[in-house]
C-alpha cells in the first residue's frame, strides 16, 4: 500500500522494522479509537520481501521507495536497525509537510499506545512549532530513576518516541536542518556524543525558544525511566497519571514474552513492585499477540545482510563509514560479486561467516560470556608482563582511538579502491 492519499490536514506516522509491525499495528488500533480521523502511516525501515503481512488496513509504506532519499542504501549500511530507522524520520516529515501539505503532524513510536485524545496536542501546535517531551519532569537530589541521569545525559534530554511540528517557517526549517544531521550523523555513538536522531533535539529550544512547546502533561510519554516521579492509577475502567489522563504509554525495551519485568533495559521496576501496572500491561501483551506478534516478531531485517546472506557486522558498517568518507564509492554496499564493498572487504580478510548472527549482539551471542572476559583480561595481563607497563600504557591509549572501527580502514591495503 502506497497511496498515501490525503483524508486529513492532520497525520500521525511511524516507523519500525517487519519484526515490530505487531507494536506498530497494535498503535494503529489505538489511534482507530481516540484520533479516528487522523491520517496514519507505517514507514517500514525494512523490506516486506516475500513475507506474508496482514496490513490490517494500514498505510504500510517501505522507505526504501521514499523518493527524496536517493542515497537510501548508504543509509540502511552505514546505520543499524535503530539508526536507520530514526533517520527516515525527517525525510518523511519533509514529504508530509513539503509535498502532502499536512498542517500539523505528530510522530508516535511503534512501541507506544494511545490512551486518550490527542486532540490537546493539535491544538497546541496553531501555537507553537514544535513538541517535545523531556525524559524527566522533575529535579532531583537524591535521584531514585530506573534509569542513571548519566545516561539521560548521553541519550538527550528529550525522548524522541514522540515528537510534533507543524507545518510553518520555522517547522520547515527544523525539518531540513534535522535531514542534513541525519544523513550523516546520527549514530548511536558515545565517543562522538551522538544519539541517533535523539541527541539533536537538544538543540531545539535553545534555536527556537518559545516556538517550541515543551510538553509537561504526565501522561505523555510514560515510561520506566520516569515511572518513579509519577502516580499512575488504574480505577478498573480508565488510567491516570497525577490525576490527569493517560494519553500515550512507552512500552520501551519491553520483552513481551517477559512483561512482568516491564523493561529489559531497567532492573529497578517490576510488576511485583508497581502492581497497579499490571492490567495495562497484560492487556497491551494480548494486543500484541492479536496482531501476529509470534509471527512477525520473527522476521528477518532485511538489511543486516549482505546479497549472498553474509551476516554485516557493527564493524563493517562502521568501516564502511570510514570509507565513504576517505573517497571510496559503491553503487550499492550490500551487492557482492566484482567491484562491490564485499569484495572488497573479502579481498582484505574482512568478512566473518556468521551463519547464526551470534556475532551482531555479542553479549547475548556467545556463551559463557563471562568467562571469555575472564580469559582477556588474563592475555593482557600477559601483555603487560611481557612489554612492561610503560609500553602497555602506550599501547591501552593508541587503542583509545585506533579500536574504533571507524578508525581502521588502515585494514583495507592501498591500491584496492574502487
Amino acid at each position: 500500500m502506497n497511496s498515501m492519499e490525503l483524508k486529513s490536514k492532520n497525520a500521525i506516522f511511524t516507523i519500525c522494522a517487519k519484526n515490530y509491525l505487531a507494536q506498530a499495528k497494535t498503535l494503529g488500533f489505538s489511534l482507530r479509537k481516540f484520533a479516528p480521523e487522523i491520517d496514519f502511516y507505517i514507514i517500514l525501515s525494512d523490506e516486506i520481501g516475500t513475507d506474508t503481512i496482514d496490513y490490517a488496513g494500514f498505510e504500510i509504506i517501505e522507505a526504501k521507495t521514499l523518493h527524496n532519499i536517493p542515497f537510501f542504501y548508504e543509509l540502511a549500511f552505514k546505520y543499524d536497525v535503530i539508526e536507520f530507522s530514526t533517520a527516515v524520520k525527517p525525510f518523511f516529515l519533509d514529504l508530509l509537510i513539503n509535498e502532502k501539505g499536512y498542517t500539523k503532524v505528530l510522530y508516535i513510536d511503534p512501541d507506544m499506545v494511545v490512551y486518550s485524545s490527542l486532540d490537546f496536542l493539535f491544538e497546541a501546535l496553531d501555537k507553537q512549532d514544535a513538541l517535545l517531551t523531556p525524559h524527566l519532569l522533575y529535579p532531583y537530589i537524591k535521584y531514585e530513576g530506573a534509569t542513571r541521569e548519566e545516561e539521560l545525559l548521553f541519550v538527550g534530554i528529550y525522548n524522541l518516541g514522540f515528537f510534533g511540528i507543524n507545518n510553518s517557517v520555522n517547522g520547515k526549517h527544523i525539518i531540513e536542518w534535522w535531514k542534513v544531521k541525519l544523513k550523516d550523523q546520527c549514530f548511536a555513538d558515545k565517543e562522538d556524543g551522538l544519539h541517533v536522531d535523539q541527541k539533536w533535539m537538544d538543540f531545539l529550544p535553545a534555536l527556537f525558544g518559545e516556538k517550541v512547546l515543551i510538553l509537561r502533561h504526565p501522561g505523555i510519554n510514560l515510561a520506566f525511566w520516569n515511572m518513579h516521579e509519577r502516580v499512575f492509577v488504574d480505577n478498573g475502567k480508565e488510567y491516570t497519571v497525577d490525576g490527569a489522563p493517560l494519553v500515550i504509554f512507552h512500552f520501551s525495551g519491553l520483552d513481551p514474552l517477559n512483561y512482568q519485568e516491564i523493561a529489559r533495559k531497567q532492573t529497578k521496576f517490576n510488576l511485583t513492585n508497581l502492581p497497579q501496572y499490571t492490567r495495562l500491561f497484560k492487556e497491551y501483551v494480548t494486543e500484541l499477540k492479536s496482531n501476529q506478534f509470534n509471527y512477525l516478531s520473527t522476521l528477518i531485517y532485511r538489511y543486516n545482510k549482505f546479497d549472498n546472506q553474509v551476516h554485516i557486522l557493527k564493524y563493517q558498517r562502521r568501516l564502511y563509514r570510514s570509507l565513504l568518507n576517505e573517497g571510496y564509492q559503491f553503487a550499492n554496499p550490500f551487492q557482492t560479486g566484482a567491484n562491490t564493498l564485499y569484495a572488497l572487504l573479502d579481498s582484505n580478510k574482512l568478512i566473518i561467516q556468521d551463519k547464526q548472527g551470534k556475532y551482531m549482539a555479542l553479549k547475548k551471542g556467545i556463551t559463557d560470556f563471562n568467562a571469555k572476559v575472564s580469559k582477556m583480561q588474563f592475555l593482557l595481563l600477559c601483555c603487560k608482563k611481557l612489554i612492561g607497563i610503560k609500553y602497555y600504557y602506550l599501547l591501552m591509549r593508541f587503542m583509545e582511538v585506533y579500536a574504533r572501527f571507524e578508525k581502521q580502514s588502515f585494514l583495507i591495503k592501498k591500491g584496492n579502491q574502487l
